[in-house]
Parts: C-alpha cells; sequence; structure tokens
C-alpha cells in the first residue's frame, strides 16, 4: 500500500490538465473556468461616477458650516452634464449619475435641505473626493481584470459583464462515464433478488459528477465477465474520464486491473492506505484517466471526495490540490488501527474552532450513517487513539457550511 499523501500526489501529477478552450454565452459561464486572459476595453468606470444621491461640491466650500450654496445644474444617471462646478456652487446628482468638472466631492442628500429649490444648505463638511469612484479607479482600459483558470462565480460574471467579455472564452468541461460491475448489482428500478442488490454507486457517482457542473454518461452496470466489462470499459475510454466501482480487489472475479491492462491503460494506484477505501486503482491511457473504485457505497463516495474531484478540478482547469480541509475540535475519542489513514464522517458545527463529532458507521456499506455526515474527520496513519478535545484536520465540501 501506499499512503495518502502518496497516492494524491500521483494522481494529480498524472492527471491531465484542461482542454481545448471554446466560446460560452455570459448568461451561461456561472461555474465555469477562464480559458484565457481577460482585459478591460474599457476605464471602469468611463467617468468621475457618484457614489450617492446628493450634490456635486468644491469641498473647500464647506469649511464654514451651515453652507449655503446656488444649485447651477441637475445630473441625473445617464446623463453628460455640461459647464462647470465654480466655488459656491453645487449641481444635484443621483448614484451612478456623472460628477461635473470642477467638483471634487458628492455630499449626501441626508446631509442637506434637500433637492428641488435653486439652493441648498449643507450641514456637513467632507474631504475631497468623498463618495466619488473616479474614472479608471477599478480598471484602466487594457488592464488584466480576471486570469485565465478562473472559476466564474458572481462576481467574475459581473467584471466580464463591465468589460464587454461576451462570449466568454472558457476551457471545455471534461465529459466522464460511470460504469458499475458485479453479477450481483441490478438497476434501482428492479426488486433485487436473494442474491442481488440495486445499484447504488453509479446513480450516486454520476450525481457527485453532475454536482461538479460536469457532463455525465451513465453506462449502467456489467456483470464480472471480462468480455463484456472490456467491451463497457473501452465504451467508458471515450470520454475523458471513466468512473467504474467495483471489481478492484483480490477477489477471484475481480477482473477490473486485468482487463484495464490489456486495453493499454497504465495503472499508478492499486493499493492505499486509507479506509475506507483500500483498494483503488487509478489509471491512465493518454489523457484519459480512468478510476476503479471500491465496491462498498461510502468508500466509493469516500475516494470520489478525495481523489476523483482534485483530478477532475484539475481537468477543468482549476488548481491541482488536495480536498479542502479545516481544523477543529474533536468532541468524542476516535479509536483505530495505525496501518492506514481514515476518513470519518462527521458532522462539523460552529465555533472558532469549529467542533466536530464522529459518527460511528457500521461498515463501509453504511450509507444511512454517511448521508449524516457533512465532512470527514482525518485520523493520520501512524496513529491508533485521538482524544476528544484535539485538534484535527476535516476534509469539508458545500453541505459542511
Amino acid at each position: 500500500m501506499i499512503g495518502y499523501e502518496e497516492a494524491i500526489g500521483k494522481v494529480l501529477e498524472r492527471a491531465p490538465g484542461p482542454g481545448e478552450t471554446e466560446s460560452c454565452p455570459l448568461a451561461e459561464a456561472m461555474g465555469r473556468v477562464l480559458g484565457r486572459d481577460v482585459s478591460s476595453d474599457v476605464d471602469i468606470p468611463p467617468f468621475d461616477r457618484s457614489g450617492m444621491d446628493g450634490f456635486a461640491v468644491v469641498a473647500s466650500d464647506l469649511e464654514d458650516l451651515p453652507a449655503t450654496l446656488e444649485v447651477v445644474m441637475d445630473v441625473p444617471a445617464g446623463v453628460v452634464p455640461t459647464g462647470e462646478i465654480r466655488s459656491g456652487q453645487a449641481a444635484s446628482v443621483m448614484t451612478g449619475g456623472v460628477v461635473p468638472k470642477g467638483a471634487d466631492a458628492v455630499v449626501q442628500v441626508e446631509w442637506t435641505s434637500g433637492f428641488g429649490g435653486s439652493a441648498v444648505t449643507v450641514e456637513r463638511a467632507i474631504p475631497p473626493g468623498q463618495n466619488i469612484s473616479p474614472l479608471g479607479e477599478i480598471a484602466r482600459a487594457g488592464d488584466r481584470v480576471l486570469e485565465a483558470g478562473a472559476l466564474l462565480g458572481v462576481e467574475e460574471i459581473g467584471l466580464l459583464a463591465a468589460t464587454g467579455c461576451d462570449p466568454v472564452p472558457v476551457f471545455a468541461r471534461p465529459s466522464v462515464a460511470v460504469l458499475s460491475t458485479g453479477d450481483e448489482v441490478v438497476p434501482p428500478t428492479a426488486v433485487p433478488g436473494p442474491s442481488q442488490i440495486r445499484d447504488v454507486n453509479g446513480p450516486a457517482l454520476a450525481a457527485f459528477v453532475a454536482s461538479m457542473g460536469l457532463e455525465v454518461t451513465s453506462l449502467g452496470s456489467v456483470p464480472d465477465d471480462r468480455e463484456t466489462l472490456a467491451k463497457a470499459v473501452e465504451a467508458g475510454l471515450e470520454h475523458d474520464c471513466l468512473l467504474m466501482s467495483g471489481g478492484v480487489s483480490a477477489g477471484a472475479y475481480d477482473f477490473v486491473e486485468d482487463v484495464l491492462a490489456g486495453l493499454g491503460v497504465q495503472t499508478h494506484t492499486r493499493r492505499i492506505a486509507v479506509k475506507p477505501g483500500k483498494p483503488t486503482v487509478f489509471g491512465t491511457r493518454g489523457d484519459r484517466m480512468i478510476f476503479g473504485l471500491p465496491g462498498n457505497p461510502v468508500s466509493s463516495m469516500v475516494i470520489a471526495r478525495l481523489f476523483v474531484a482534485p483530478a477532475l478540478k484539475k481537468r477543468m482547469g482549476l488548481p491541482a490540490r488536495q480536498a479542502p480541509t479545516v481544523t477543529a475540535v474533536l468532541e468524542s475519542d476516535i479509536r483505530k488501527k495505525p496501518d492506514r489513514a481514515w476518513f470519518v464522517h462527521g458532522v462539523l458545527g460552529d465555533g472558532d474552532p469549529p467542533r466536530v463529532l464522529p459518527l460511528d458507521a457500521r461498515g463501509s456499506a453504511d450509507l444511512a450513517t454517511a448521508a449524516r455526515g457533512n465532512c470527514l474527520v482525518v485520523a493520520p496513519r501512524g496513529v491508533s487513539w485521538i482524544p476528544a478535545g484535539q485538534r484535527v484536520q476535516v476534509v469539508v465540501w458545500e453541505r459542511s457550511l
């Protein structure tokens, strides 16, 4: 067995980077990864912009208060003012409006006698520059505003809109195929016979991939037959990544490694010193990735979070990183064998630092307990006991928040 750190290192080293760049409408770019640097085509803001509803003034006119100023113009948003503001004058201006030349501050309307008159009385002084966003404050035309590899969220979409970047250059999303194996596996819609079980891993892994915003193809399930399995794997290798479950242990009918070798797949991991998930296979054929995951559903899901997700993120164009962790205080003891690193489902709570309660699972098929958890408590290799109150690393995902 190889350790967790070595295994994730092998996966991230050999997982390919992003593929080709394609154009995506701005309205559909949320969650995509930017394929090249983007520069602004305009100054942002493109003029001295008012940050308040109020009056554009010369700040030095407010040294003696209250100060009464002549209102010489009204500047609604979207209107270019004509003329300049001189000492003793003011212009009513709306949020987002152009600040007239000559004015060097905007006093908010709440500190004045209000709109509508030919004169305004200002009750508070403000410094020069107050409530004004100067031309080019955020970016100048030609400035790089986003770098290739940026994950496009709400703020990034807004910035792209401000720079006129539509359509958006993004990395093509990798396609993923999911395949379950085993003579005992039947579809979720079937009523299992005495020796059968419903396919849990196929739908769960497909949902996991879809949650990353990726295209997923279900190849269903195949029996433990070399020829049938080889045909299914060959179909899966048409995709950027193939996720298989079952058939990777040491049983007489575990054919996955032999089939992969026969199809030219180079295997990089076979056994990893983790629990759950020891019999995990990772291989590549060209720029295709293949994961042979354990058949037990909890093991399969844990390995998906620890190894598959980081590899797919690298393939999407995101940084090659391990699963994210936080530090938390353990609420009850963990006792384990020291031969492997254990990843124990837990419930991460609030606090500073947060507290985490490890859950007592009934083996690697206990989805009911796993479904109660929102994180994985890391119990390192070489350790047999972690007492309550000790700080531990916790693998987090969206449900942890």
